[in-house]
């Protein structure tokens, strides 16, 4: 008889040792539903409805519920594939390079450059207490990403020309376009 109290009292000590583990698990799983919801709530206002909670659900623990770092995360995500992307095509062959700029004249420098200034402008809109200037970074960001979603506008009538590394880096500018365009709906619809 001693035995078996002995075992529950093993059995209880151990289960009220791991409580606060078991109470912090189901918490954070709670948590993260309660992101991965607002992801997919928020991706709704974009064109790309799947990319958009693709690239972003892997963030749903910094995002939370957050629409700002929902932003702040989506222009992150965007930003880190177009430096990827001027990357790759800044180790193209010339050749490569050039049939390039014949279907696409370089809109991806244009657009990696009025996605840094959409960053700079959303963090000094964040330090404006003034709601006058706080209107004017947002409306100036909302124009950034207007510009370098139209940067995208350009009709690709060479494809065939492409060789593999070249079709690659096609397809990642094209996913990079659909990226700006995401992050341009979710910005605009947070702004409103």
């Amino acid at each position: 008889m001693a035995k078996h109290y002995k075992v529950l009292f093993l059995v209880l000590s151990i289960s009220y040792l791991f409580s606060g583990e078991l109470t912090a698990a189901a918490t954070a799983t709670t948590t993260t539903k309660k992101a991965l919801s607002f992801i997919k709530s928020s991706c709704k206002t974009t064109t790309y409805r799947s990319l958009c909670v693709h690239s972003l659900s892997t963030y749903a623990n910094t995002i939370q519920t957050n629409p700002q770092r929902l932003i702040k995360t989506a222009l992150a995500v965007t930003m880190k594939h177009a430096q990827s992307t001027k990357l790759l095509v800044s180790n193209l062959k010339n050749s490569q390079y050039r049939t390039l700029q014949d279907c696409a004249p370089s809109p991806y420098v244009f657009t990696i450059d009025r996605l840094t200034e959409a960053v700079r402008e959303l963090k000094l809109s964040d330090s404006e207490s003034v709601q006058s200037q706080f209107l004017f970074h947002v409306s100036k960001t909302q124009a950034l990403f207007t510009s370098a979603s139209d940067d995208w506008e350009v009709e690709n009538t060479c494809s065939g020309r492409f060789s593999s590394t070249a079709k690659s880096v096609q397809a990642r500018l094209v996913n990079l376009r659909k990226e700006t365009s995401n992050v341009m709906s979710l910005f605009n619809a947070f702004a409103k």
